[in-house]
């Protein structure tokens, strides 16, 4: 079974604020202490963890997906300068980064490029990085401060028609200081009917807005969702994780559904096998009510989203 983790971010220092990474220690502290009552102090969590989710040259990465049985991940930054301030380093210096790390791991790894759409000639470095650099997607993270629908997003999603290339989209939550007004999946309804041969990916089909996402993708056949970010839930509440990916399934079909993580973040939570494992090798004891036949979870775990990128069968991807 071709097994592809179609969300992954690479890290290094220097590369995401340490305000947003405070912010997301914040929610892991919070979490940690729904029972006690007494969050941990969340700078003290980070730099526990903060070593752990370095890895600019995709070695960990690789490492890890020989460990859960992955054949490919889609690799890319996330561009919050404009609202963090810049990092240390800048972004076009990291999807270069990304594009290094795809050509030292080229059958294991492709590469999408990471824009804030308001930043001075961002179109122009995303041409560079899809001609010159191979990357083949476009990732946008609209918690920065815009709306997926905004005019200075356009010229993006003509050049992703032009080199028939997605777009990913984050929809739903994101911790402070991003903002989760901009991510709802309805946002990415306008860009849908203006664009119906663009496709977009809304990824972690909207985390709790996935209701919003699914009405969406319902009625805009140009729109696909990636199950990363679920972890969380699938390790609370297991039974009520996959009737929502039955739901999905049934709304959508398997051929919209990708099978991903949010690593390295989402992967100190659940730990990259497990969450293959999880979706993989289902256990419905908890909800004897859900099933999926083998053909979904094979299209799910990794077919549609090679189809969708044209990546090539398991097998010339391993050679």
């Amino acid at each position: 079974m071709l097994v592809v983790d179609s969300h992954v971010h690479l890290v290094d220092n220097g590369w995401v604020s340490d305000e947003m990474l405070l912010g997301m220690a914040r929610v892991a502290a919070a979490s940690m202490a729904k029972t006690t009552g007494q969050p941990l102090d969340a700078a003290v969590l980070l730099s526990g963890l903060k070593s752990g989710l370095v890895d600019p040259t995709g070695e960990k990465l690789v490492a890890a997906m020989d460990v859960a049985g992955v054949d490919v991940s889609c690799v890319f930054p996330v561009d919050y300068g404009l609202l963090t301030g810049e990092p240390g380093v800048p972004i076009d210096v990291q999807n270069r980064l990304i594009a290094e790390a795809v050509k030292r791991f080229p059958s294991r790894l492709v590469g999408f490029f990471a824009v804030d759409p308001r930043r001075p000639g961002s179109l122009d470095m995303f041409r560079r990085a899809v001609e010159e650099w191979g990357l083949r997607g476009l990732k946008l993270h609209p918690s920065v401060g815009y709306f997926p629908y905004d005019e200075v997003v356009y010229p993006l999603y003509e050049a992703c028609l032009e080199y028939k290339v997605p777009v990913l989209i984050h929809t739903g939550s994101q911790p402070a200081p991003a903002k989760s007004r901009f991510c709802r999946p309805m946002g990415v309804d306008d860009v849908a009917a203006d664009f119906p041969g663009l496709p977009i990916i809304m990824a972690h089909v909207g985390h709790n807005w996935y209701e919003e996402a699914l009405l969406v993708a319902g009625v805009k056949p140009n729109c696909y969702v990636d199950l990363s970010g679920w972890q969380r839930e699938y390790l609370e509440h297991p039974a009520a994780f996959y009737r929502v990916l039955r739901r999905v399934i049934d709304a959508i079909g398997p051929w919209r559904v990708f099978f991903g993580t949010d690593g390295p973040y989402l992967n100190v939570l659940c730990p990259l096998a497990q969450w293959v494992r999880a979706v993989r090798e289902p256990d419905l004891s908890g909800c004897p009510e859900v099933s999926f036949s083998p053909e979904e979870i094979e299209i799910v775990m990794g077919k549609a989203f090679a189809r969708l990128i044209g990546l090539p069968e398991a097998g010339a991807m391993a050679g």
